[in-house]
């Protein structure tokens, strides 16, 4: 289903009881925010998009967690299930050819139908309810309502963007959904990382020593071209094609009144400006989705020459933060709608997920049909070279039949098949530029664990019963805040007390038969989805792991078993870390208890 403005999604959600309305006077500067975390942490079932209709110091309502859902995101690509992203994708790109002239005649039909969905050029039209208002004297982005996210943001941010740009060289589109700083009302940071399209843009117009390069924020429209700009699609390939196959037909473009750009005609607000590939700014710190503050960097500023609006305009934003937040949703749509792409490559792939405290890039849980020793080995290293999965920090690969969704079936197929000898691949590579535990920025130790039964005979024998812990003697080396689950021990350890590493070594004297990971003194151990969060994202999987025997990929038969301990714990020089370590994100106690206090009056208890 197709929208044809985003108020059509807002009045299907509100119909369908996916939508609140807040009428109370709220800020954009963190009460929004805060209202919105709490909210996004609920069940489904109560877990709404929000429309706060008075925000304090803009005319224009303020939409948000519309995409925060399984149900909502699934509307918002046109299915009643993302599953069904899946089927369709698959369908279409089966290179099977089909036996006997009605299935032929279908398929042809169904190609035909996606290249007429996509379209083979874009719709232009001449007039556009995105600019049935146009600001050019002294445009002012501040009329929006934007949020200051989190306590220390370094300003106000633009977030749930299409930004869009094109190659200086080749003329084609980008879409990406990149953050913006908001430094005053005609200067804007553009918050590129160095692996995506815009980046590459930049270079470009450097080589060319192009000095303005166009580029327009586009925010609302139809929501499957809102979230086209998250979507990773390899370089050269235009984010809209993809929105135009999901929408059901072509989106309908108009021409930048100050720039030599086409945007959206159905989008809400149009930000026209400039770049040049020359001039940067520090941008940041941000609250970001790792849930940590991304640090200042210096990044491109853009100089606003329009501002371009719906009469009625809705402003569309969103937060990210510690998950889960809406960002979840956004990814699990691309991870439903990748999924034969995969399968493309790689036949043997059945399923793969991307966990919530894996925040996308630190864990990809991926299930095959083996068939020979290595092969999960052989899936790591593809994917690792697979477009944007080469960021991937770490894999899990598993056998057919394991649900990769069912976290809790995925660590029993750990704990019962993994040895750490040689069940475990090291290597170093590409990592998110937002990674804060990589050594270098960008750059850093990846770890693959094969949790597949073994085709190897000597090693299929079941690993012998654990052991009671010795729990007297643990909580006397350590202290009393520890908790065993899963074949693992897991320890909020006072660094000034025991240094990570000791604490490994004297924990194993005690329970051989366990795995560890040592979590910071402040850390609830008993609280697994945020122990899972801090190990996949406080750790370099090169330099925070010991392997008790070590790594031994030819380890005889009959060896204990190989055991891993992991130091999730924050780094500082001394742990080997030069780079420093971010803030963990936490709102302001006052702004808590405001909302608290505020909570009835928003029509949410």
């Amino acid at each position: 289903m197709a929208y044809s403005r985003l108020s059509d999604f807002i009045q299907r959600l509100e119909q369908a009881g996916e939508l609140i309305r807040i009428k109370t006077p709220v800020s954009s500067e963190l009460e929004i925010t805060e209202i919105t975390d709490r909210i996004s942490r609920l069940p489904a079932h109560q877990n709404k998009a929000l429309l706060f209709e008075n925000v304090e110091g803009s005319r224009f309502p303020l939409v948000i967690n519309l995409y925060g859902g399984p149900r909502r995101m699934a509307w918002a690509m046109g299915v009643d299930d993302l599953e069904e992203l899946n089927h369709r994708l698959a369908k279409l790109i089966d290179l099977k050819l089909p036996k006997g002239m009605g299935p032929m005649l279908r398929r042809g039909l169904d190609v035909f139908d996606a290249l007429r969905r996509v379209g083979l050029g874009p719709s232009r039209v001449k007039s556009a309810p995105v600019q049935e208002v146009v600001i050019t004297d002294n445009p002012d982005v501040n009329i929006m309502p934007i949020l200051k996210c989190w306590p220390h943001d370094g300003g106000k941010y633009i977030t749930l963007t299409s930004v869009i740009t094109r190659d200086p060289n080749t003329g084609a589109r980008n879409v990406g959904m990149y953050r913006v700083q908001v430094y005053d009302g005609q200067t804007l940071g553009l918050h590129w990382q160095r692996h995506k399209g815009g980046k590459e843009h930049q270079e470009a117009g450097k080589e060319r020593q192009q000095q303005k390069i166009p580029v327009a924020i586009v925010l609302g429209g139809d929501p499957a071209a809102m979230w086209c700009g998250s979507a990773p699609l390899p370089p050269g390939i235009d984010e809209f094609l993809l929105a135009n196959w999901l929408r059901g037909k072509p989106t309908p473009f108009v021409k930048c009144v100050t720039q030599d750009l086409e945007v959206p005609a159905n989008a809400e607000f149009v930000i026209e400006g400039w770049f040049d590939p020359n001039e940067h700014r520090l941008e940041g710190p941000f609250g970001d989705h790792t849930g940590f503050y991304t640090p200042p960097d210096l990044f491109p500023v853009m100089h606003v020459t329009a501002i371009t609006h719906r009469r009625d305009a809705i402003y569309p934003t969103t937060i990210v933060g510690k998950p889960p937040q809406e960002d979840l949703w956004l990814g699990k749509a691309t991870e439903r709608l990748f999924l034969p792409l995969m399968k493309l490559f790689m036949g043997e792939i059945v399923d793969y997920a991307m966990p919530a405290e894996g925040v996308f890039h630190n864990l990809v849980i991926v299930s095959i049909r083996k068939r020979f020793p290595g092969h999960a080995q052989k899936i790591m290293y593809g994917l690792w070279g697979l477009g944007l999965m080469m960021l991937t920090k770490g894999f899990i690969i598993v056998d057919a039949e394991v649900d990769v969704h069912d976290i809790e079936a995925v660590a029993r197929e750990v704990v019962n098949n993994v040895d750490w000898h040689y069940d475990v691949t090291i290597v170093d590579g590409p990592v998110d530029q937002l990674d804060h535990s990589s050594i270098e920025d960008s750059y850093g130790g990846k770890i693959g664990v094969d949790a597949t039964r073994s085709t190897r005979p000597e090693f299929s024998q079941p690993f012998p019963p654990l052991k009671p812990l010795p729990a007297e003697q643990i909580t006397a080396l350590v202290g009393d805040r520890w908790h065993e689950t899963h074949g693992a021990v897991i320890v909020a350890l006072d660094k000034q007390r025991l240094a990570p590493k000791d604490a490994m070594r004297r924990l194993w004297e005690l329970c051989p038969d366990r795995g560890l990971i040592l979590v910071d003194a402040f850390v609830d151990p008993r609280n697994l989805s945020d122990v899972a969060w801090r190990a996949l994202g406080n750790t370099d999987w090169r330099r925070d792991i010991e392997v008790l025997g070590g790594i031994d990929h030819f380890a005889a038969a009959g060896k204990p078993r190989g055991q891993i301990g992991i130091d999730a714990t924050i780094k500082t020089a001394a742990d080997g870390h030069p780079r420093g370590w971010p803030e963990e994100i936490a709102m302001s106690p006052e702004v808590v208890e405001r909302v608290t206090q505020r909570w009835a009056e928003y029509g949410l208890s």
